[in-house]
């Protein structure tokens, strides 16, 4: 996983077979289904969304989308500051389920999308955008049921991310984590459990076996380097490890792929 820093205030384009690895940002992101099936994984609920389907992530919360064989969707991805009508859901809730499954009056709202999604393009009046945005957000929120949340700054989510990216086939403990960014350990833990779905070792667990994939399906490497070469400190954590990510071994992975 990554964080995802956005310039741009509002996107919207189409987007064919999507998948797209796990990743947060400080924007919202409207995932709109027009043909196809796509799956979408929002913290820890997962749905596989359909023609006339959709997803909203709220801002810094984990997502994540998979295509298996087709799909076609409108992405909608703006900066909250763009609402500011909308700013209190957006900074103090997240929705009990990011899915909708049968829109109210459905064609005036495909309409919509389809009308923002032309004026985006033209590159015309960003406040005609915003009149759509509005009332496209309005529809969805009026269908959602939102749940009070712990404020976060995007900030520490940011730097947790970054910080891990750059150290995680490194000895690091949550204590050691936790006095390098500056906090306690217990707020750090509280935030992989609220805002990431998972605890540090687990996050940590899934990345340095994501990183032995990677050696696994494009090095000559042995499974022995790989496991140390990863971060783990012993083969018998890598294949645990590597087995609750996968539901397979490293060395099926490295039989099946020898170069």
């Amino acid at each position: 996983m990554f964080y995802q820093n956005r310039n741009e205030s509002l996107s919207v384009s189409v987007t064919d077979n999507n998948s797209y690895f796990a990743h947060m940002h400080c924007h919202v992101e409207i995932f709109y289904v027009l043909d196809g099936a796509v799956e979408v994984t929002i913290s820890d609920q997962k749905q596989l969304l359909k023609k006339g389907m959709l997803s909203i992530s709220f801002p810094n919360v984990v997502h994540q989308t998979y295509t298996p064989k087709h799909s076609a969707a409108i992405l909608i991805i703006f900066h909250p500051e763009l609402l500011p009508d909308f700013s209190y859901e957006f900074n103090k809730h997240v929705p009990e389920r990011p899915f909708i499954s049968h829109i109210k009056e459905n064609m005036q709202f495909s309409q919509l999308m389809h009308q923002l999604l032309k004026n985006t393009e033209k590159n015309t009046d960003i406040r005609i955008s915003k009149g759509y945005l509005y009332i496209i957000v309005s529809t969805i929120l009026s269908e959602l049921t939102l749940v009070k949340q712990e404020s976060v700054s995007s900030g520490i989510c940011q730097d947790i991310i970054n910080y891990l990216n750059m150290h995680f086939l490194e000895e690091l403990s949550l204590p050691q984590l936790a006095d390098a960014l500056g906090y306690s350990k217990y707020h750090i833990s509280h935030i992989f459990k609220s805002k990431f779905g998972c605890s540090y070792n687990d996050y940590l667990k899934r990345r340095r076996s994501e990183h032995a994939m990677g050696l696994l399906t494009h090095s000559n490497m042995t499974v022995t380097d790989i496991c140390f070469a990863s971060g783990f400190c012993s083969l018998r954590s890598f294949y645990r490890a590597f087995h609750e990510v996968y539901g397979t071994t490293p060395r099926s992975v490295k039989g099946q792929n020898i170069l």
